[in-house]
Parts: structure tokens; C-alpha cells; sequence
């Protein structure tokens, strides 16, 4: 089986590289965008905490008056074709429909264009036509880094020391959805989820052959967020510790979560883990209720994403807002010893704006 699975990973890798080849070298078509693009994705498959950090880039460019719009598939979605999730104004449409990433970044940022498209081409058009009397100023393409067939005006690459591509191999075999060597197309990289634990000095020390500028970013807990209520609780101005928890993610890095929990003091007695972007069904939520009845653990915690797919079964939603659930909110902190990178990133940024003008 290992056998088969490396030569499908060798295979994929061969077609990955003449793919990228043929981009390069101008053979395969880029669409242009009469809106500047900033480009934001990974290397693997999931995990790598790459949606704070779009809504981080999302709450940057709105603090300086900036009109943005954001293009994403929509992982998981039941939808097919180019939609308007928000328009800058009205979130139209549920988890379901939109995806659980694109929907969430639509209720944190209400006053951005959020747009899915299988071919984010068809997303930079749909904007163009619908929103042409009050157009975006940047276009945030959502896991776009393998995307080449949309030019865009800054590449950001998000890696998470804990998961390093450099010890990983391509799918099948491995999370990889193209060689390291990709890394060569970015303009930044963006190390995600860094803590006191994190390999810095050797994923540094990988990805300097490169000559990348890298920007770390940290994980920021910003509370519990009651299904029932909305209410936001601090956990750091709340006794929470040693508060058992049932905890449960459809989501591509779980463990993370886990950690998360933990070392925001919680002790996660039970742990369901489902598949990423899963639909839960009445006899999955079924089952956590009678448990955490059982076992007499205090509160039910899930993730932001996994709560706005429960959202959109209103039957299933109503169990949990009538027990003791809520979601972990995060956010994301950039540069936290890095102030050099930090405003290098940020001027960049600005800088997108007044080249594309230009």
C-alpha cells in the first residue's frame, strides 16, 4: 500500500511541477485583475491557521479605509458556481450554501464583499459586474497560492512550524499539495500559530535558502462565545480553570484545538474529533448531550467554523443553545518580536494599492 501511495505522491508531484512550469514559463493563461489581488494559502492541506489571518488582513485594510473584497471556494459548501456570500451589508447566505470559512469571515467583517467561486476568475468578474458603481480597493484571494491562473499583485504563504512541509510528502502519501519548492513564488512567508514551543530556528533555518522576508504570528484567545446568548466571556477575567469541557471540531488541524483549550486552563475530559468541514447530524449532537450528561462535565466547546455549519440546522442548533455549549473565538497577532518584518508586511500592503493606481 505504501508502495502504490508513494508512486501516486511521485506522480502528483511530476504533474504539480509541470503545471507550475508551465505558468512560469507563460505557457498556461493568468487573468488579470483590474483590482489589486493579495494572494493568501498554503503549501498542505489544511490546519495550517490560515482564515485569522485573513481576517486579520481583512480588519487591517478596513482600519486604514480600505474597501476589500474576499474570494474564496468555499470548501464544503452543497452550492456549486461563482455566489455572493455579503455584499458589504447583507450576509446572504448559511453555511451550506457558502462554505463554514467564508461565512464566518462574512459575520466578523459584514462590511466586506465575500464572494465563492470554484474559478476565482469568475469571482473577480462577478465582483466587477455587481459591484461597479463601488468597487473594492484590494481583492483578498482566499487559499489562492496554487491558483496561478489569477495574477496576483502580493503572495502570502502560511506555514506552521509545527507541521513543517519540509518533512511532509505530497498527497496521497502526505499533506503536501505541491514540492517545497513553491515557496519560491512567495512574497512573504507567514508563520502561523508560533508559541515558546514552536521550532523557530529550524524552519528558519529551512526556509532560508529562499530569502523570504517571515512575519510570525501568534494565536490570541479572545473568549468563550455562549450559543445561546452571543455573549463573549473573557476567559482571562473569568474562573474557568480547571473547568471540564466536552469538546468537539470538524476541522483540519484538531489537535490545535485541543492545545488551545488546554492551555486556556480548561481541562477537555471527552474530545470528538469529526472529518474537515463536516456536516454534523441530530444523532452526532444526540450523543455529545447524553456524554457530557453522563460523565457530569460542565460545558460543551466547539470551534467559530464548526459553529456556523451547526448553524445552519436550526433544529440542531436549538439542542445545543439550550444546553451549556459555546465556541472557542480566536484571533490572530502579527509580529510579536519581529517589528521590522511587521511594518515591512504593512507597507507592502499599502504599497499594493498605490503601484496598482499607478
Amino acid at each position: 500500500m505504501k508502495l502504490a501511495l508513494k508512486a501516486l505522491a511521485l506522480f502528483y508531484e511530476f504533474i504539480t511541477t509541470l503545471r507550475n512550469k508551465a505558468f512560469e514559463k507563460g505557457f498556461l493563461k493568468v487573468y488579470n485583475s483590474p483590482i489589486p489581488v493579495v494572494s493568501v494559502g498554503n503549501l498542505s492541506v489544511g490546519g495550517e491557521g490560515k482564515t485569522p489571518i485573513v481576517d486579520w488582513l481583512i480588519q487591517f485594510y478596513l482600519s486604514q479605509n480600505v474597501r476589500v473584497a474576499v474570494i474564496s471556494r468555499g470548501y464544503g459548501r452543497k452550492t456549486k458556481g461563482t455566489l455572493t456570500v455579503c455584499d458589504g451589508n447583507l450576509v446572504r447566505l448559511s453555511a451550506s450554501e457558502a462554505g463554514d470559512e467564508p461565512l464566518m469571515l462574512a459575520r466578523r467583517n459584514p462590511k466586506t464583499i465575500v464572494v465563492v467561486a470554484e474559478v476565482r476568475s469568475e469571482g473577480v468578474e462577478l465582483i466587477l459586474r455587481d459591484f461597479g458603481n463601488h468597487l473594492p480597493d484590494v481583492i483578498l484571494l482566499d487559499d489562492g497560492f496554487q491558483h496561478q491562473s489569477i495574477r496576483r499583485d502580493l503572495d502570502l504563504l502560511v506555514i506552521n512550524p509545527l507541521r513543517s512541509p519540509f518533512e511532509d510528502f505530497l498527497i496521497p502519501l502526505g499533506r503536501l499539495r505541491e514540492s517545497v519548492d513553491g515557496i519560491k513564488r512567495a512574497d512573504f512567508i507567514l508563520l502561523s500559530k508560533v508559541d515558546r514551543y514552536s521550532p523557530i530556528k529550524q524552519i528558519t533555518k529551512e526556509i532560508a535558502p529562499y530569502h523570504k522576508p517571515i512575519v510570525k504570528t501568534t494565536m490570541v484567545i479572545k473568549g468563550l462565545r455562549s450559543f445561546a446568548t452571543g455573549e463573549l466571556i473573557d476567559l482571562g477575567k473569568n474562573n474557568f480553570n480547571y473547568t471540564s469541557v466536552f469538546a468537539f471540531c470538524g476541522i483540519g488541524d484538531p489537535n490545535s484545538f485541543r492545545e488551545t483549550l488546554e492551555y486556556a486552563g480548561l481541562l477537555v475530559d471527552e474530545f470528538k474529533v469529526f472529518p474537515d468541514h463536516y456536516i454534523f447530524q441530530e444523532r452526532d449532537i444526540e450523543d455529545i448531550l447524553l456524554r457530557r450528561l453522563r460523565k457530569g462535565i460542565n460545558l460543551i466547546v466547539t470551534t467559530e467554523k464548526d459553529y456556523f455549519r451547526l448553524k445552519a440546522n436550526e433544529q440542531i442548533f436549538g439542542r445545543l443553545a439550550k444546553d451549556a455549549c459555546f465556541y472557542l473565538e480566536i484571533g490572530v497577532e502579527f509580529g510579536v518580536d519581529s517589528k521590522n518584518e511587521n511594518d515591512l508586511l504593512a507597507s507592502k500592503l499599502i504599497s499594493v494599492l498605490n503601484m496598482h493606481a499607478n
